[in-house]
């Protein structure tokens, strides 16, 4: 009786959350109102102020915190195996970034070449980038690092001195440092240093242009299964289950639809003679009329889509550009264009219509269409009836039929689909139905209270690094050979051993402040495609952001349960904060809905709480290729910590290597090398 009146409890808990949620909706379009008309009316104010600079319009969190002091600066480091050729690294970022032109001979990355300016607090680009030199950007480090050649042995300190440099605020926010080698049978470094903005505001750069990376062992074909069986080896990667069967649901029929148009169109459209001579098919009757005329209307829509998405581009590459043809004459030319190779004129339409309602044409049609309807209706019934029997036979013993044009082949695959998707939606209806309980509670009421040595530090935004070795999963499996399972996971045990490195860090501070329990911390997810991709969405490999309580102690088989038991309630409770998070970094949502006061006291006060992020980089391979086609060996992503949040621990894994990379506040020195080495100790000796 007593869990009966908790269960109501908490159901009157959550209802009374979500009515709270459903008033605060109004407030909330009135500021999002508010905040968009603020901002620009900004940014246009700005613009008649400073007619030379263009005003940044990115609403990303990164953004809004940013300052020149702890800017969000992105860190890569590439290990790379061969001889160290500076000057084809130097042409190869000039090729294919800095001096490469779109069709129309404009700079397809200009703001590669443009300074970042702050302008009341906001960030402006420099329209003058005339003084831009490359050599300013790709420069050539030395091979000894204090009197010693660089090895294995001393890179983290070289890399973590070079990491502590400002990039000249007077130059383009990004740099690439290329380390030679000292013996060539030793690989070389390659570190880069990109701000985020400019990541965020080319709409057409991708982080791998970048890096000049691409993947030796990149898919060609795609399946309908890809992304449904993912390896459950991931912690926090794929976390949130995608709607399945709504997917396949729509994939279902937007290729039905696509089919179907293409066959209408190879039934209508001109067609293209052996000889490339375009015969247009001769308009006979309102039918074909009507056929041409919706061709040439999706056309049109599409030729409109496509032309302002080009001239918005143009936009963004030039601000001195200039389009002279407006919309209504662009939608004009277009149609022009498609009534000229349809050949479609008044007489002809006219024509079509005279011959389509003549007695003879129209006595052609209903014979044509009454005889149609006969046989198949009445002459070829006991064929379908059969074929009927055929496909019901099929899926009774095989579970799937070849008669795909009958009935029972579509109900077979229909029917199921539309049952499990309705199951699918009313599952989401009752997620957004929790989703304000779930959010207030994982916001305010789980987050601990503890403090520890990070809330009592100042920081001086200059970030350091450090990184382990990288660390066979293969060793790690058969030291604890049967142990892991779905109830005790791999990716489990790494993020133990990571905790277990995070409290050694805070135990040499136990004697002026006590080791927490638990550290609140964030965690979001980041695909090997983020390195290697150069097409689509580039917000698409990075997953959402999860709030994680970590358990701080000595790992041990109970801690590796313990935490595999949080991240299963994460994966149940925070379904909705994962799903906004990816909503605020496709398209800034979030912070769309407030003025950038109220959302930065916002960001400063779940940084405080949270002052650790945990970032989780997996691939399915551990091979990678350079544009100048050398074999790199690995790749290091150091997220930068901003606001109040000053420690970022990335965890990688491709292929079956684990290696962890940590960016802190150079305040945290030297203490900062213990979580990389804790880490890999523990990876290396534990079992559970």
């Amino acid at each position: 009786m007593e869990s009966f009146w908790q269960e109501v409890k908490s159901l009157l808990k959550t209802l009374l959350c979500f009515v709270i949620a459903l008033m605060l909706i109004p407030l909330l379009l009135l500021s999002f109102l508010c905040a968009h008309f603020g901002n620009e009316l900004s940014n246009y104010v700005l613009s008649i102020k400073y007619p030379n600079l263009t005003i940044s319009k990115s609403k990303k969190i990164r953004t809004l915190i940013d300052t020149p002091k702890n800017a969000g600066v992105f860190h890569f480091l590439l290990q790379v195996e061969g001889n160290c050729d500076f000057e084809r690294i130097k042409m190869s970022y000039a090729q294919y970034l800095t001096d490469v032109r779109d069709k129309t001979g404009m700079l397809r990355f200009p703001k590669l070449r443009q300074k970042l300016v702050p302008c009341w607090g906001h960030y402006a680009w420099v329209n003058d980038s005339s003084g831009f030199n490359i050599n300013n950007h790709v420069l050539l480090s030395t091979h000894k690092y204090r009197g010693r050649p660089v090895t294995e042995s001393n890179i983290q300190d070289y890399v973590s001195e070079l990491a502590t440099k400002y990039i000249p605020s007077d130059l383009p926010q990004w740099q690439v440092i290329v380390i030679p080698n000292s013996d060539n049978t030793q690989p070389y470094y390659i570190l880069i240093k990109l701000h985020h903005l400019i990541i965020a505001e080319e709409e057409d750069l991708h982080v791998s242009e970048m890096l000049l990376l691409q993947d030796t062992h990149k898919k060609t074909l795609m399946t309908m299964s890809d992304g449904l069986s993912q390896s459950s080896n991931q912690q926090l990667s794929h976390f949130v289950r995608k709607p399945e069967h709504i997917s396949r649901l729509i994939s279902h029929i937007m290729h039905l639809v696509i089919c179907r148009w293409q066959k209408f169109i190879y039934e209508f459209e001109s067609l293209e003679t052996p000889d490339g001579a375009s015969s247009s098919i001769q308009i006979r009757n309102l039918s074909q009329l009507a056929s041409l005329v919706v061709i040439i209307l999706v056309n049109v829509i599409l030729g409109y889509i496509r032309s302002r998405s080009m001239l918005k581009k143009l936009k963004k590459r030039s601000i001195s550009y200039r389009n002279e043809v407006g919309r209504f004459q662009t939608i004009r030319m277009l149609l022009n264009r498609e009534l000229e190779q349809k050949n479609l004129t008044w007489s002809v339409a006219r024509t079509a219509i005279y011959n389509s309602l003549q007695p003879t044409n129209l006595a052609k049609v209903w014979t044509r269409f009454l005889w149609r309807l006969n046989l198949n209706h009445v002459l070829l019934l006991p064929y379908h009836i059969y074929c009927e029997f055929l496909a019901f036979g099929d899926v009774l013993i095989k579970g799937q039929t070849s008669y795909t044009s009958t009935y029972c082949a579509r109900l077979h695959l229909y029917v199921p689909l539309l049952l499990y998707a309705q199951l699918e939606f009313f599952k989401i209806l009752w997620e957004l139905f929790q989703a304000p309980r779930n959010i207030y509670e994982v916001l305010f009421e789980q987050p601990t209270q503890e403090l520890n040595i990070l809330h009592k530090k100042s920081y001086a935004g200059r970030k350091i690094v450090s990184f382990g070795r990288s660390l066979n999963g293969a060793q790690l499996r058969t030291r604890n050979q049967g142990k892991f399972s779905d109830d005790l996971r791999e990716s489990d045990f790494s993020l133990t051993c990571l905790a277990g490195a995070v409290h050694d860090y805070f135990d040499t501070f136990s004697e002026d402040t006590k080791v927490p329990n638990f550290l609140n911390t964030t965690c979001r997810t980041i695909d090997k495609g983020y390195f290697t991709d150069r097409s689509g969405d580039k917000s698409e490999n990075i997953g959402g952001v999860v709030f994680l309580q970590l358990p701080l102690r000595k790992p041990d088989a109970n801690h590796v349960k313990e935490l595999h038991h949080i991240v299963e309630r994460i994966r149940k409770q925070q379904i909705m904060i994962y799903l906004a998070s990816i909503g605020q970094t496709k398209f800034s949502l979030l912070t769309s809905l407030f003025p950038h006061v109220i959302t930065k006291i916002f960001i400063n006060f779940f940084s405080y709480n949270f002052p650790i992020t945990i970032t989780e980089i997996y691939g399915a391979t551990d091979e990678f290729q350079s544009a100048w086609g050398q074999k790199v060996q690995d790749v290091l992503l150091f997220r930068p910590p901003q606001s109040k949040t000053c420690l970022s621990l990335n965890l990688h894994r491709f292929g079956d290597k684990y290696r962890l990379a940590v960016m802190a506040d150079t305040h945290l020195a030297p203490d900062h090398t213990i979580i990389t080495r804790s880490f890999d100790l523990y990876m290396e000796t534990i079992t559970v």
